[in-house]
């Protein structure tokens, strides 16, 4: 697993940028008909003068090998908290996944720079962690 970084590129501003990620009706279609996720609901999202908090979860379309689905389960999904800071523009996330979530660590953060007229490009730094042993454990059952 480890850290990596995501740019890209958007044809609006920040300000707009912003707006647009926190918008919930732009999150579930972007989600459920844009992502295929077959659930995303917006458990609870709230905003002061310095913050806005959204907590969501999410059930991602997977497809990935029978003994990773084994020891994740049927039923994955994820609840993911994002707290973004009004003065520094700067919005921290953590993924919390509903099985082994003391195995499996996401967090990271995203902020958003100008890139010349009428756009701008976004930053996501995520770092993923994982205890692998269980993995390989839960592999290595199936062919005992």
């Amino acid at each position: 697993m480890g850290r990596f970084t995501l740019t890209h590129e958007f044809n609006c501003s920040v300000d707009t940028f912003w707006r647009v990620n926190f918008d919930k009706d732009m999150n579930l279609a972007l989600f459920k008909d844009g992502l295929g996720y077959p659930e995303y609901t917006n458990l609870e999202q709230r905003e002061t003068d310095a913050e806005i908090f959204r907590r969501t979860v999410a059930t991602p379309k997977m497809e990935i090998p029978g003994a990773i689905q084994k020891v994740l389960g049927s039923g994955f999904r994820f609840t993911e908290e994002t707290t973004f800071n009004k003065s520094t523009k700067v919005s921290s996330f953590k993924g919390i996944p509903s099985t082994m979530a003391d195995k499996l660590k996401t967090h990271g953060t995203i902020r958003c720079e100008p890139a010349g007229a009428g756009r701008c490009r976004r930053i996501i730094e995520i770092d993923n962690t994982a205890n692998v042993s269980f993995l390989l454990n839960s592999t290595l059952e199936g062919f005992g």
